[in-house]
């Protein structure tokens, strides 16, 4: 491969990331985020995803989750191969709080998004992703009225989940929280 060829060093990038047993290239993570990020500045799309995943595993880079989050949506904006994948990693960043606070509508949004984006498997993380966060159950519909990142089957698991006793940090304390820091930044806007 010409390693002066941008989309070589993509596609060399990717491989050594991860090793690629079929191709005959062992891991080294580091060079290949290098390699990555050298073919995304010189106009390769598709080496952002490989750059971002990176950040997000802190494979070949310090791991870095909310650079990770912040590049995943520009390689959603700037469309092409890998954006449906990036799509279900920043539903997965939302459903696991990984860059970003967990917000289980916001990773049900990004992974209905990767679905239309035809990503393979994702439609099997929609599922997770509109779990009750009490029960289990799905679809979960309802939203917790206060905070909205929350979602439940039914009033029964929303106020059990708010009161629960035992639990080092029931949702009523988070969402306090999170409703408190939502005002404060509404109120220096």
């Amino acid at each position: 491969m010409d390693l002066g060829h941008a989309a070589a060093k993509s596609t060399l990038g990717a491989f050594l990331v991860s090793g690629n047993a079929r191709a005959g290239v062992a891991k080294d993570a580091a060079r290949g985020f290098e390699l990555a990020r050298q073919a995304f500045a010189q106009g390769i799309k598709a080496a952002l995803y490989t750059v971002a995943d990176c950040y997000l595993a802190g494979e070949g880079v310090e791991k870095d989750a909310a650079h990770a989050v912040s590049l995943l949506r520009q390689a959603v904006m700037q469309g092409g191969a890998k954006s449906a994948k990036a799509m279900v990693s920043l539903a997965m960043c939302y459903d696991l709080g990984e860059g970003v606070e967990a917000d289980t509508v916001q990773a049900a949004l990004w992974c209905q998004r990767a679905v239309t984006g035809g990503a393979p498997g994702a439609i099997d993380m929609l599922s997770v992703t509109l779990q009750c966060e009490f029960c289990g159950a799905t679809p979960a519909h309802l939203l917790c009225g206060r905070c909205r990142k929350v979602r439940y089957c039914g009033a029964v698991c929303q106020r059990a989940h708010w009161t629960r006793t035992g639990e080092s940090d029931p949702h009523k304390g988070r969402c306090r929280r999170a409703a408190d820091s939502g005002a404060s930044t509404s109120a220096g806007a």
